[in-house]
């Protein structure tokens, strides 16, 4: 039916020919037309230049356009966004101008390029309707040779390609070539700007500029004297890469764009020009006395405007001028005879401006109008042909409006979705879906339903063809009557439905009722013709959205077609799958003459081969329903489930009874299969309770009575026991037919399977009826096994928390209340809360690195016990141990019982400790300065003395055992330190802190570095060794780093150390100690202060405190629980100045003495006066540091007490 010819239905893009390019193949149209022309140029031979690029040169010219039924480029949304594009084609050194005023069997040929040429006697076009040779002659409107013409053959732009000689080393060699290049060049020149086409030259080189250096010029002097301008008249092209060919390509059509267009813009105003002057009114009639008239000109030039603006890409303008050409062509219909052999050309016009109309509002992204334009040209069509031959029920007609939907579908197939979607559901205007009144709804819907309607109208096509004809006939587009009944009309209105079912299968699957209407007709078709196994194809495509819809009316009389073919195909597993089917109630009007299940095949079978045919219950509606269903939702392990099932039958009643040979009931889970078999002994009771055997095999069987009438129910009871954990569900069923030559199987998934509000039931049966109850479960026919209550007990004796970096040894003791044998394994595993690691773990006892024991046979009631260890990390987290004891009675020893402990676990730090760094009185002298002791340095070395109190607190203090310690010091930066440790390493319980360790470290410091630093740093670590010690079993050694101090020691900094010698109720003798570690002199005023409202300024003293590790520990503890010392105030009396002034030298320390008196008689604690020793120099006053364990101070007050004894 592809009877337009191409021009007019494909795009039309500005035409370029190319001229010297070598290449294998010819750059043609791609459409799903067929565009191909035998007046073409294509395929002539090109000249053969040898150009080693010319290849890609080729390709990168005829990329984009390719001017089909479809152009992409022309879309109104992507318009801008493409570049400039041609329809390109190659032409040979043989191409010839179309003439202009000649014959058309005498062109005008420019192989030669001379200026000479025959000239026409005629003043017309050998395409116009003037001209005796043109086949418009006389009264013609337009013909598919002037389309072609500028389609093909005459160009916007013409590109020749030409090498320039770079060969030759010869200057005259070379300008004798160019010269000739030229002539032939000027010649060129001067045939195309006859014709107003613009001529473009391209010069190409095999070598570069720096290869042949005079090149430039040249090419300079070749556009002198053509005349060629270097934008768009001559341009150059070395050897370059295939990437700045394609760029070269791009750039060139880019600069001849506009130039093209302005070339058809001057045709469309010439056409527009004649059409003012009125086309053949200027004209004397021609002899024959037939004359196109005046509204056939006027529709020529409209029609020759429209199309100069389609190729100009002015899509909106041909649009409105194709309108008008089409109106004016409709009202000229009355002038035109039906026998005239015009009548076919103005009908071939009319639908293809229709068309053009069509597509140019696609372009425009307006599928409505597209649609509504395709309905008012069918309209008019319709009209006219019931004006003309007064009837439109002729096979003509619905030829014409199949061809007008068929051509519209293969547009649609090219058009992109985003236009006309694929996905559009459909909106008729009547209920007519195949027929001569195929809804013509103003959405435009995707090409399935186009080729479904001209599927329809191809069938009524051959309908009106077996009828009588009337006269007169109009015969456009279809051939005479006689040659009609000859015509395949089954086999294309085939080709049209499987075309549609393909498009309607692209889809997005939402419009699958179609496709089963669809796959139907097709089976139908070929049910008809004979194809069997084709119409079974198509019958099974439609049959699945047929049972979907339960569309039972129609799926009975297919099901019945698909026997015959089945049989007829020697299809037997179809035969007896659609068999199986048609035993259904559903379709009893259809299967009255059934046969039953034991002649299916017909006996044509081998009893001794007994195929199997498995038919699965989802793809066909089964007649057997089935339910099952558990008494209970949950089970414990070990124990009975007690379940259901239950069976009807609904297939016609034409078989009678039928028997099923056995049905297999299917479970996940770890539920063996039950098989039922058929035993014609038993009473046909409808509720049957099932009794096991020979459990142990793959199957449990059972014997029930499997003969059901129409409509017949019947209800199977089972109770198995259950050996497996998890979720036990009834998952399918197979339904077993055994004749005598075949076996039937129906597999019925219980998942599913529809519900059914009369099935879905627990029945019981008394006196003969069956009674239901209903069932709460939202799932019946699954049940929870959950495990068997344990009877064993695990207690862990595991005492307080866990230590970081400690090996943690923990017992367990299992006991047994069973009251028969276990026999227990233990399996532990230990990680953080969040689940991120796993402790390590070993069973102590054991050799076996594993995580599991087995702790053998437990007697009844009575206990055992393990340990295993745990190394615990050594950061602070919270674990967990869970430990799963796992037993089996020695009576089933195929369950498994599970009891779970979970151990809680916080990891803490097993000490807390706070430091305290206080100075002492070095007991010796300190070098003279006086004396040399080192070249280097200025300054004796001088020594003082720190003490470094450690005390040491826990949550769970009196639980564990410090047992030894490493203390060290490291990183010492400008000084030297020396360690005085005591032995045995100890530490001492301080009673004054609640059993607190406390350890005091005496460091002596030594300024050594020549140069004078004011302090300096070191690093003190300690570790301790401890142990727990409430473990029955014992506690393994540990150790603990507690984190590395920084210690700063001042060096240069004036102190006063402040010491007592004696103290009692008669006199207390205190010594202050002046130092001065610098190299200057210093004056002090010393005051004594007797005031009891004073009290001694005691400053921030060294003391560093850890910060604590557990929760549970708070820093301020150890203040709390220092022992509360009762303070008193006295006043004391002394012999000597009150205030003197004191001078100590460089590097020494001067000591005063107090002899204090008490003025009254006590004993206890008392406030001792505080001494003021100021730098009259620096204008600072100095610290007073208590450098002895014998006082006490308050830190609130800063007050120092000392302990003054009843005894003198």
């Amino acid at each position: 039916m592809e009877v337009y010819p191409p021009e007019y239905l494909c795009h039309n893009l500005p035409l370029m020919l190319v001229r010297g390019l070598t290449t294998n193949s010819s750059k043609t149209s791609q459409s799903t037309l067929n565009t191909s022309s035998p007046d073409s140029p294509l395929g002539s031979p090109l000249i053969d230049t040898s150009f080693p690029d010319g290849t890609e040169l080729f390709k990168a010219f005829t990329e984009g356009g390719e001017g089909g039924i479809w152009e992409g480029s022309a879309v109104k949304a992507d318009r801008k966004a493409h570049a400039p594009v041609f329809r390109v084609l190659a032409v040979g050194k043989d191409y010839q101008l179309p003439a202009k005023k000649a014959s058309p069997l005498s062109p005008v040929s420019v192989s030669s390029f001379s200026s000479s040429g025959p000239k026409s006697p005629s003043s017309h076009s050998p395409l116009s309707p003037f001209s005796p040779e043109s086949p418009l002659f006389p009264d013609g409107i337009i013909s598919q040779f002037w389309l072609r013409k500028y389609r093909n053959s005459l160009p916007a732009v013409f590109v020749s390609f030409h090498e320039i000689f770079t060969e030759s080393e010869g200057t005259q060699s070379k300008s004798s070539h160019d010269n000739d290049l030229i002539k032939e060049l000027n010649d060129l020149k001067r045939q195309f700007s006859e014709r107003n086409v613009k001529f473009v030259a391209v010069v190409v080189s095999r070598r570069s500029i720096l290869q042949s250096i005079d090149l430039n010029e040249r090419i300079s002097y070749l556009r002198k004297n053509t005349g060629l301008d270097a934008k768009s008249g001559l341009f150059s092209l070395p050897p370059c890469s295939p990437l700045e060919i394609q760029t070269f390509a791009k750039e060139l059509k880019q600069a001849l764009y506009p130039i093209a267009l302005d070339f058809y813009s001057t045709l469309l105003k010439h056409a527009r020009r004649k059409r003012a002057r009125n086309g053949g009114s200027q004209y004397p009639p021609v002899s024959s006395g037939h004359q196109l008239s005046a509204a056939g000109w006027n529709i020529r030039y409209e029609f020759k405007q429209a199309v100069f603006a389609e190729f100009r890409q002015e899509i909106d303008v041909a649009i409105k001028l194709y309108g008008i050409a089409y109106e004016s062509l409709l009202e000229y219909f009355d002038s035109i005879s039906i026998d005239s052999p015009r009548w076919n050309e103005a009908r071939m016009i009319l639908d293809t401006m229709a068309f053009k109309i069509l597509k140019c509002n696609l372009y425009q992204c307006q599928p409505v109008m597209a649609q509504k334009v395709f309905n008012v040209h069918i309209e008019s069509v319709t009209a006219l042909v019931e004006k003309k031959f007064s009837t439109k029920d002729t096979y003509s007609y619905f030829a014409w409006k199949a061809q007008q939907y068929w051509l519209l579908a293969q547009l649609l197939d090219v058009v992109p979705e985003d236009i006309s979607p694929r996905s559009v559901p459909f909106t008729g205007v009547n209920t007519t879906v195949v027929g001569p009144d195929f809804p013509s709804a103003n959405v435009l819907h995707h090409s399935g339903f186009q080729y479904l309607g001209a599927a329809g109208l191809t069938i009524e096509r051959a309908r009106r063809a077996k009828n009588s004809v009337p006269e007169p006939l109009d015969l456009y587009l279809v051939p005479p009557p006689e040659q009609e009944q000859y015509f395949d009309h089954s086999g294309l209105v085939l080709s049209l439905l499987e075309t549609a079912y393909a498009r309607f299968n692209k889809g997005d699957g939402s419009q699958t009722r179609m496709q089963a209407y669809i796959a139907h007709e097709i089976a139908q078709m070929r049910f008809k013709e004979g194809n069997y196994e084709d119409a079974l194809k198509y019958f099974h495509l439609s049959e699945t959205e047929y049972r979907r819809e339960k569309w039972y009316t129609i799926l009975g009389s297919m099901i019945s077609e698909a026997i015959i073919a089945a049989r007829k195909c020697g299809n037997k597993f179809e035969l007896v799958k659609l068999q199986i089917e048609s035993l259904s109630k559903e379709f009893a009007p259809w299967n009255s003459g059934v046969a039953n299940i034991s002649n299916f095949l017909d006996g044509s079978e081998d009893a001794s081969e007994m195929p199997v045919y498995v038919v699965d219950s989802d793809s066909i509606v089964s007649f057997v329903e089935a339910h099952f269903a558990f008494m209970a939702t949950e089970a414990h392990l070990a124990t009975s489930v007690v379940g259901q099932l239950t069976l009807r039958s609904q297939h016609t009643p034409a078989v009678g009874a039928v028997r099923m040979s056995s049905v297999q009931l299917n479970f996940t889970g770890g539920l063996k299969p039950i098989l039922i078999k058929h035993d014609d002994t038993l009473s046909g009771s409808r509720a049957q309770k099932l009794e096991l055997s020979d459990i142990a095999g793959e199957y449990s069987d059972a014997k029930g009575y499997l003969v059901f009438q129409p409509g017949e129910v019947r209800t199977f009871e089972i109770s198995q026991p259950i050996k497996t954990l998890g979720t036990l569900t009834a998952s399918s069923l197979i339904v077993t037919f055994e004749e005598s030559s075949f076996t039937a199987k129906l597999a019925v998934n219980l998942a599913t399977v529809p519900f059914d509000d009369a099935l879905s039931k627990w029945w019981t049966e008394d006196g003969g009826k069956l009674y239901s109850q209903r069932l709460t479960s939202s799932l019946p026919r699954s049940i929870t096994v959950i495990p068997k209550q344990p009877h064993v007990d695990v207690i862990s004796g595991l005492k307080g928390p866990a230590y970081i970096g400690e090996k943690l040894t923990i017992p367990l003791t299992i006991t047994s209340r069973e009251d028969e044998d276990i026999r227990l394994s233990v399996k532990i595993k230990a990680q953080n809360v969040e689940g991120q690691f796993n402790v390590p773990t070993t069973w102590i006892g054991s050799d076996e690195s594993s995580d599991a024991i087995e702790l053998g046979t437990v007697p009844a009631f009575s206990s055992v016990q393990c340990q295993f260890s745990l190394s615990i990390p050594s950061d602070a987290c919270d674990l967990i141990v869970d430990v799963a004891a796992t037993y089996i009675l020695l009576s089933e020893p195929d369950i498994s019982i599970v009891k779970s402990h979970a151990i809680d676990l916080p990891v803490i730090f097993p000490f807390h400790v706070s430091y305290d760094l206080t100075p002492r009185i070095y007991p010796r002298r300190w070098p003279s300065p006086f004396f040399i002791y080192d070249l280097q340095s200025h300054s004796p070395p001088i020594t003082k003395r720190w003490c470094l109190s450690a005390v040491i607190d826990a949550v769970d203090l009196q639980h564990l055992e410090i047992h030894d310690y490493e203390f060290d010091v490291s990183n010492v930066v400008s000084v030297h330190c020396n360690l005085l440790e005591d032995r045995p390493k100890e530490f001492q319980r301080d009673t004054s802190s609640s059993d607190a360790y406390q350890h005091n470290f005496m460091i002596d410091v030594t300024n050594n570095d020549p140069a004078e630093k004011r302090i300096a740093t070191a690093d003190a670590k300690l570790t301790l060794s401890w142990r727990r010690t409430n473990m029955d079993s014992g506690s393994e050694d540990n150790s603990f780093t507690l984190p590395t101090l920084k210690l700063t020691f001042p060096l240069l900094e004036p102190r006063v150390l402040m010491d007592v010698e004696s103290t009692s109720s008669e006199h207390v003798h205190l010594v202050y100690f002046i130092e001065n570690a610098t190299s200057h002199l210093l004056t002090f005023s010393v005051t004594l202060d007797l005031n009891n409202d004073m009290s001694l300024s005691y400053p921030i003293r060294h003391q560093m405190r850890q910060q604590s590790y557990s929760k549970d520990f708070d820093e301020q503890d150890h203040a709390s629980r220092q022992e509360k010392v009762p303070l008193q105030h006295a006043n004391f009396a002394y012999e000597g100045a009150k205030q003197v002034g004191v001078r100590v030298l460089p590097y020494t320390a001067r000591r005063l003495d107090y002899e204090l008196l008490p003025l009254a008689v006590t004993s206890g604690w008392q406030r001792v006066p505080a001494l003021r020793v100021y730098d009259t120099h620096f204008k600072k006053s100095l610290s007073v540091f208590p450098a002895s364990e014998k006082f006490r101070v308050d830190f609130k007050t800063g007050a120092v007490h000392v302990n003054i004894s009843s005894t003198p």
